[in-house]
């Protein structure tokens, strides 16, 4: 996808796909997202064997969450922000905004990519 995109509607055609596991929070419900501490090959290979934990882990919001579950590869952007406006009953501009800039952040961040 080209870096710069400039309109929403870009963005709602896309498809994001996570790159990175995630668990679910028993207790709340949300994600957490497993970003691993060194993405790199040298850093994989030199220093995971010495860390304890692997993992960065990153506790979403409810709609974070939501957004983050259905980045499955299979919906837009588009689909996403209707399932979440049934789920939240917001309106649907709000989501819109919202949902398309926590989208376009995991994407700069490489937690995600859109296709």
């Amino acid at each position: 996808m080209p870096e710069k995109m400039k309109t929403y509607g870009d963005i709602l055609r896309c498809v994001p796909r996570r790159s990175f596991d995630f668990e679910i929070d028993p207790e709340t419900k949300r994600v957490i997202v497993l970003r691993p501490k060194y993405v790199s090959k040298i850093g994989r290979t030199i220093m995971m064997p010495l860390l304890k934990k692997k993992n960065f882990r990153i506790k979403l919001d409810e709609l974070g969450s939501h957004v983050w579950q259905n980045c499955d590869g299979r919906n837009s952007v588009e689909k996403i922000v209707a399932v979440l406006e049934k789920t939240f009953g917001e309106k649907q501009e709000q989501l819109m905004e919202r949902s398309v800039k926590f989208i376009m952040e995991l994407e700069k961040q490489k937690f995600i990519v859109l296709q």
